[in-house]
């Protein structure tokens, strides 16, 4: 299947699209402090914590305060063990810089995602991606999450185009339900959900060209 002629944009997300699965970086919080802690477990005591730091409730530093805390550390915040953490995600495909380079030659490229700023910010800075978005939405900058309207509405705004005519490619069937609903083409790439009824699938990035 070809994507349809009228496309101009296409509009991917962070998490399971670009990057590896944060919340497998989260179930394996027990590993990473070296606790003998179940990973569904180490999942539960996160996914609450981080659903307010990518809602932008709280700054990264009270994120990590209150994530020790839960697993009985003392409330300190360390960027060096934040960035040790945050090694643990790379990009899903390791050609994904060449894929977006490719992309962008025909298509206008934006990036939105339920994430942290500074994290999603900082890993596409590393990465070498940064230049290739010409506009990023991050569900803590705006203060909200998709599967919510708003955030597919915002990033169409930014990156001037109207959702005909912009695709938008997550790994979550309720994301793309979302961003059909809007009138953006959904593109769906299994990872977090394996199957989804709506939206043209592929296997990987590459896919697109």
């Amino acid at each position: 299947m070809n994507l349809p002629p009228e496309i101009t944009t296409i509009v991917l997300d962070f998490n399971g699209v670009i990057a590896s699965d944060i919340n497998a970086a989260a179930r394996s919080l027990g590993d990473f402090w070296g606790l003998p802690l179940d990973p569904a477990e180490a999942y539960v005591r996160w996914r609450p914590i981080y659903l307010k730091a990518s809602l932008g409730q709280i700054p990264v530093e009270h994120f990590w305060k209150e994530l020790r805390a839960s697993f009985g550390f003392s409330p300190a915040y360390s960027r060096e063990e934040e960035d040790r953490w945050l090694s643990s995600i790379v990009p899903l495909e390791p050609d994904v810089a060449q894929t977006l380079g490719r992309l962008g030659q025909r298509f206008t490229l934006g990036l939105l995602t339920n994430y942290v700023g500074s994290w999603t910010r900082g890993l596409l800075a590393k990465w070498g991606l940064t230049e290739k978005f010409r506009a990023v939405l991050v569900s803590s900058e705006m203060g909200a999450r998709k599967p919510e309207l708003a955030p597919y509405r915002e990033i169409c705004r930014m990156l001037e185009v109207r959702p005909g005519a912009a695709v938008y490619v997550a790994d979550e069937e309720e994301d793309v339900v979302a961003a059909e609903r809007v009138g953006m083409f959904p593109v769906f790439l299994p990872g977090e959900d394996k199957g989804s009824r709506v939206g043209m699938r592929i296997e990987r990035l590459a896919d697109l060209e």
